[in-house]
């Protein structure tokens, strides 16, 4: 009697999709046993693992990045490495890319990111964030791989907000066709493919739902097979994989550029607001935590009015601005605003008074290289002022610290603030 394969079902803090996978892993013929990140204990006795999906970490700094840090992740290489099976379902999924497992199989160096959704229809977006769905995938991949080895399409659920893969590498999008990477993709009920909503329910290039890596035994799949008896082809295909029923093919060539960290600078703006808030934010704890060092963190946003500032701006407008909700709670937040080279900040009697502010010395920004979500929320500003007086509106993340500038730079370098595939880096100095 064959033995069964043993598969790892690892569990970061908010994981809370384990037992889902725990039973579809036992009911498609394998032995699961749970893994959690604190255990000092060796992947070598399993066949494969799998990275259920959640909320590591609760998605701070961005999803999957923390874990990504984790030194267990270096064991999941290993495993992969030596032919294990690894698959990785949702937050499992961000947090394989974030580590570089898929598509190129570089430990740390990650070349295409998962990002915030984009409802995409008839050319527009129609809206972003969290989207919880029935969706149709299929196997995109005419190359075999652990996890394709059945025929037609799959109707499972999908529940992410930073779903969406994305690269702007037109090289590195080829190299994933033609080396067959694709190893899951975003169709219709009949198997068609089209590349808007809701066919295509968060914007991912190429209709990706799923990344392999050149091997082909590595899986980013961000929909969730293990809810439904319906995702278990996925489940028994790795059975089929490690139990030795398929013909491995051979490890493709994948000929890819690690994104570069490129520093830009910040071009004037007639408003800066600088948002933190009022109670202790978890996150930036979090990702200081995890790089090393006493981060502070604050929502940017920059306001161009076309540098008409004197004549079309003012406190009682800004006033307006911070009450409308638009840009900050500021119930929760507190928030400094820079203009005509002052700094003002938001009293609790609802109104801007002259204030001191320092930022932290070492600094950086960090935005979305697709502002366009902003727009929507340009316009509902002027809606609220009455008249088309804000020209550009443009957001971002500012990351900083005080105490050590080289660990800072080093914390930079390794992606900790952004994503290059996806983000831009803007100097704040």
């Amino acid at each position: 009697m064959k033995k069964k394969p043993k598969i790892a079902v690892i569990q970061f803090p908010g994981t809370n999709c384990e037992l889902e996978t725990f039973r579809a892993v036992e009911r498609n013929g394998m032995t699961a046993e749970h893994f959690r990140w604190n255990e000092k204990k060796s992947l070598r006795s399993f066949d494969g693992a799998i990275l259920a999906g959640g909320f590591s970490y609760e998605d701070r700094g961005r999803s999957g990045l923390i874990a990504s840090k984790d030194p267990l992740l270096k064991e999941v290489f290993a495993l992969a490495k030596r032919g294990g099976v690894v698959l990785g379902i949702c937050n499992g999924a961000q947090i394989l890319v974030e580590t570089g497992l898929v598509p190129n199989f570089e430990f740390g160096k990650s070349v295409i990111a998962l990002t915030q959704n984009r409802r995409v229809k008839d050319g527009e977006i129609q809206g972003s964030g969290y989207f919880n769905e029935w969706i149709f995938v299929k196997p995109g991949s005419e190359r075999a791989n652990a996890f394709n080895q059945f025929e037609g399409v799959l109707k499972i659920p999908i529940a992410h907000a930073e779903g969406r893969f994305f690269s702007e590498d037109a090289n590195l999008l080829s190299e994933i066709v033609d080396k067959n990477l694709n190893a899951f993709i975003y169709c219709d009920a009949s198997g068609d493919i089209r590349p808007e909503f809701p066919t295509n329910p968060n914007g991912s290039v190429l209709n990706l739902a799923g990344i392999s890596n050149p091997a082909g035994n590595v899986c980013a799949l961000m929909p969730h097979p293990e809810r439904t008896k319906a995702g278990d082809p996925i489940f028994a295909s790795m059975r089929k994989w490690i139990s030795g029923e398929v013909d491995k093919p051979a490890t493709a060539k994948l000929r890819v550029k690690t994104p570069i960290t490129k520093i830009l600078p910040k071009p004037e703006m007639d408003v800066e607001f600088f948002v933190s808030l009022k109670i202790t934010d978890n996150e930036a704890l979090s990702v200081g935590k995890a790089a090393g060092l006493k981060l502070k963190k604050f929502r940017w946003f920059g306001l161009d009015f076309n540098g008409k500032l004197t004549s079309q701006i003012s406190g009682g407008m800004l006033e307006k601005i911070i009450r409308s909700g638009e840009l900050l709670n500021p119930e929760k937040e507190e928030v400094f605003v820079k203009f005509s080279g002052k700094i003002f900040k938001f009293s609790k009697d609802k109104c801007l008074i002259a204030a001191k502010f320092q930022l932290p010395k070492n600094r950086v920004l960090a935005s979305e290289k697709e502002q366009s979500l902003e727009e929507a929320r340009r316009e509902s500003l002027n809606r609220t002022l009455g008249k088309n007086r804000v020209k550009k509106l443009w957001s971002g993340v500012l990351w900083g610290e005080s105490e050590n500038r080289g660990k800072f730079e080093k914390a930079v370098k390794a992606n900790f603030f952004h994503h290059p595939a996806a983000m831009e880096l803007v100097d704040c100095s």
